[in-house]
Parts: structure tokens; sequence; C-alpha cells
């Protein structure tokens, strides 16, 4: 993903059984920001993209401002660049720390003159990765032994143009000791695989909120953005 359209290549491998994925794009709705795989330095890239997109924004009243900043903070204080270029650069960060080699990013940033990304997607290319086995993995981390606190999993099932999607829409809830005992931060994911017809390979794709209520519909959201996901298919149909 490169602005509004971009590609991602993986290794050229074909069998005899099945196709495999060549490569793909995927062309961004409006409001979601690519975040370039090969940055020289991401709080300069960070600084100039939020700099960009705060400029372009549509001017609002203080009183919206004053939503953004921080509790006792003056919203004449607030600088919505400043808080936006972090923003990017954790979703940059946070990308690239995953280790995955091959791995896309995107953020979501509805009011750039609130200083805020809403969200983050990212991604990647598995290799013989199953519709069956992706589905399996996914149940295990909320009913194996090993599951997550969750306090929603609720499963995903749509079709868009690069083949079948598959998934969990996950309320997740993280332990915050310094808020207090048994105080938890909710966090609102949806975790898919898209697997195209007759392709041994698939595209894993995970799109976490900045916050519950971010989404009025993430599943549906996140669905919609895959709709904008093409894939290039070669070896035997």
């Amino acid at each position: 993903m490169t602005g509004a359209r971009g590609r991602h290549d993986i290794d050229e491998r074909t069998t005899m059984t099945a196709r495999r994925l060549a490569g793909y794009e995927l062309a961004l709705p409006e409001a979601w920001v690519a975040i370039p795989s090969d940055l020289a330095d991401v709080d300069v890239w960070a600084r100039q993209e939020a700099e960009r997109l705060v400029a372009a924004a549509p001017d609002r009243a203080d009183v919206e401002l004053r939503a953004a900043s921080a509790p006792g903070e003056p919203a004449e204080d607030v600088d919505p660049v400043a808080l936006l270029a972090s923003g990017l650069a954790a979703v940059a960060g946070t990308a690239a720390g995953a280790g995955v080699r091959g791995l896309e990013a995107a953020a979501l940033v509805r009011r750039p003159e609130l200083g805020r990304v809403d969200a983050m997607v990212t991604l990647a290319a598995q290799q013989d990765l199953s519709r069956d086995a992706f589905v399996a993995d996914l149940q295990g981390l909320v009913s194996g032994p090993e599951a997550v606190e969750h306090l929603l999993a609720q499963e995903v099932d749509a079709v868009v143009d690069a083949g079948e999607v598959r998934g969990l829409h996950l309320m997740l809830g993280h332990l915050e000791p310094d808020l207090g005992e048994g105080v938890a931060h909710l966090e609102e994911r949806v975790a898919l695989g898209v697997f195209p017809p007759g392709c041994a390979d698939m595209i894993e794709v995970t799109a976490v909120a900045n916050g519950v209520g971010a989404f009025d519909d993430m599943p549906q959201d996140v669905v919609d953005v895959l709709g904008g996901l093409a894939v290039d298919l070669e070896g035997t149909a």
C-alpha cells in the first residue's frame, strides 16, 4: 500500500495442485493512510504526513479540539500535528516491530484536526495456510488452553472480490494494574483471513481500534476496506 493504492509481492512459487499468490494490491478508502514499509526516519515521515493531513482538514470548532486534549489541558495548548504524528509513528513502529516479512500497514485518520488515529490495519501474505487451519488457530485463541481474556468472540464470514473472508471480531480485556486491581483496558480488534479461490495461500488481516466505540460495526467496516483488495494468482488452477 502506497498512497491510495499499493502492491506487495511474495516469493514466486508454483505447484501442480493449486494456484499461488503472486501478489496483491489494496485500494484504500478515504481517511486511510498507507504506512510506507521502507521509512528511513519514521518520526520525520510521521511529522510531515501529520502536517499534510491537518492542513487539508476543514476548520472545526474549538470545542472539538478540546475533546482531543488531555484532562486539565487547555485546548489552546493542544497541537494536533504533534498528536497525530505521534499516533502515526506508533502505528509504523508496531508494524515494523511485528517482525513479519512483507507486512503492510495503514492507519485510519477520520479527523486529522483532532490529532487522533482511529485504528490500524495490517496485511501479510501467508503461504500454505488453509482456511480450516487458520480458523482453528483463531478459535484456539478464545477457547483453547491458552485462550486470551475476552468479552466477545464473534465469527466473521463474508465474500469480497479477492475471495472468501473468515475470522473473528474480538473484544479483549487487558488488565491495567496502574489503574487499580481488576481494572482492564478493552481492545476491539478484527482478525481475518482472505482466501482466494483455488489458491493454497492466503492474506492475513488484523485491524485494531483505538478504543471501544471507534466503530459502529467494526467487522463490516474492515470487510468494506477489503473490497478494495485485488490478488494476482499464478500456477495451475
